[in-house]
């Protein structure tokens, strides 16, 4: 006698954030410093926050939330994700210049909770730390911004024609231009030689302090695997450039990562160029 049936089920993926283990050392309950200014609109000065997550189907329910250092929850001050390619695709771009101006400076808590084919849970996304931009206050820091505009596989989620967005802000270094020169001469009949061509093809290095498992994630496998635009500022009083903000750059080399002995702290270096290659000068001689 056969009692055996085939019955066919869905396979969902639940929502998740990344929270430890207490192993008795400090993880990632550090705030993430987030700037904003009160007034001013400049790009490098005011951060943002994108929150994404995938829903299972179309009747699940995801919310997204926060909350201050008290545990009060607060309004959502910022932009809907909207995802035109991905109907599961949930998100929220928080605007830290609203928060600074509403609520104002001080610790906020991004939370997530779910129902997703009937199962319930929640998590905590990141806490940051809002600060009034200033000199002193971006003093040291370097911050990347990017948009999004393509297939996530990871996550399964497609940033394809949304309005995605997202900056981290760490303790670090950008800069230190290399124009790598790239020079094309040729010889004349009268063995004199004249230039054709000259292009500087500058990279840039950007250089972490010794950051957290939470910084290291959002950069290597969310905006050096996904951005589509990719802007770098550094606010360092020794820097040899002082106008790099918002720098329009592209990833030319993987990220090198420096793992600490008998410390959580990992430092990465990473190798960027021009978005725009246009700085070229070309023989023009009548």
């Amino acid at each position: 006698m056969n009692n055996r049936y085939k019955e066919c089920v869905k396979v969902i993926t639940l929502p998740s954030g990344f929270e430890e283990e207490d192993r008795g050392l400090t993880g990632c309950c550090k705030a993430c410093l987030v700037l904003a200014h009160p007034t001013e609109n400049d790009r490098y000065k005011n951060d943002l926050l994108g929150v994404y997550v995938k829903a299972s189907e179309i009747s699940d329910t995801i919310e997204i939330t926060i909350t201050n250092c008290d545990g009060e929850e607060l309004d959502n001050l910022g932009t809907e994700g909207v995802f035109p390619n991905d109907s599961l695709a949930v998100g929220f771009i928080y605007d830290w210049q609203q928060y600074l101006n509403t609520y104002g400076a001080g610790k906020y808590i991004v939370n997530v909770s779910y129902t997703v084919s009937g199962v319930s849970g929640s998590f905590t996304w990141g806490m940051y730390e809002l600060k009034q931009y200033s000199i002193a206050s971006a003093s040291g820091t370097s911050r990347i911004y990017s948009k999004f505009n393509s297939y996530y596989q990871p996550k399964d989620i497609d940033f394809t024609d949304s309005n995605f967005e997202d900056t981290v802000r760490f303790n670090g270094f950008f800069g230190n231009r290399k124009p790598k020169t790239d020079i094309v001469n040729y010889i004349t009949k009268g063995r004199k030689v004249e230039k054709a061509t000259r292009e500087n093809l500058n990279t840039y290095e950007l250089r972490t302090d010794p950051v957290t498992i939470c910084v290291t994630r959002r950069i290597i496998d969310f905006h050096l695997l996904n951005e589509d635009g990719c802007y770098i500022s550094d606010h360092n009083k020794y820097n040899h450039d002082y106008l790099l903000f918002d720098k329009p750059v592209v990833l030319e080399e993987s990220a090198e990562v420096e793992y600490l002995e008998l410390d959580r702290g990992a430092k990465l270096t990473v190798v960027f160029g021009d978005r725009v290659k246009n700085q070229k000068s070309f023989y023009n001689k009548q």
